[in-house]
């Protein structure tokens, strides 16, 4: 008897300071939001890279397998969330999002090279181009947003060093992300000057 898929996704993941940035937007947010908004809770915020669906257990290790050679000479590197969007606009938002102020094209590196492992074991390319966000919540029915009253607090850079597999657990109360595999990134011959590790 064959197991179950595992609904999956890579991504990577926020640093603590980063994560209460967004924790500090979300709660302005709600504030003038309509009725009806699904908020992420704050320990779910990631950034996704590729969203890889229902995949059987037996192909994980393939997909692991695949993404590490894929990352093998893929470096680390600065992030730094800011900007508020909505997807598909702020008239008719269906998804609230903070945005990528630096990293963006490392991002969409990475999320490319992964959207090519996971094709190997089977998963669908994206037709879409990949752009970067941090999703916020997410809307029951399209409404118009106002972002012009959220103060974003000054954004601090984050250094990735490493992509998260995740299984995405539903139940009635929501969902759980579980890491199965952390696949590390070529670590930096040298920090950025002003990067300073989270303790």
């Amino acid at each position: 008897m064959s197991a179950d898929p595992l609904r999956s996704f890579l991504a990577v993941d926020l640093a603590p300071h980063a994560r209460a940035q967004a924790a500090q937007v979300m709660a302005q947010l709600r504030q003038g939001a309509p009725d009806g908004v699904r908020w992420v809770p704050a320990e779910n915020l990631h950034l996704t890279l590729k969203f890889l669906g229902d995949v059987e257990p037996d192909r994980i290790p393939k997909l692991i397998a695949a993404s590490t050679a894929k990352l093998e000479r893929v470096g680390g590197f600065e992030v730094m969330l800011g900007g508020l969007g909505a997807f598909p606009n702020a008239r008719r938002a269906r998804v609230v999002w903070l945005g990528v102020q630096a990293g963006g094209p490392e991002l969409a590196r990475l999320a490319r090279k992964l959207d090519a492992a996971a094709a190997r074991i089977g998963v669908e390319r994206e037709r879409r181009p990949f752009r970067t966000h941090l999703t916020l919540g997410r809307l029951r029915q399209p409404a118009p947003l106002a972002f012009s009253a959220v103060a974003c607090p000054d954004a601090k850079p984050f250094f990735v060093e490493e992509v998260v597999l995740y299984e995405s657990r539903l139940s009635p109360t929501g969902a759980c992300y579980v890491p199965l595999a952390r696949l590390p990134l070529q670590r930096a011959e040298a920090q950025p000057p002003n990067f300073t590790p989270d303790t």
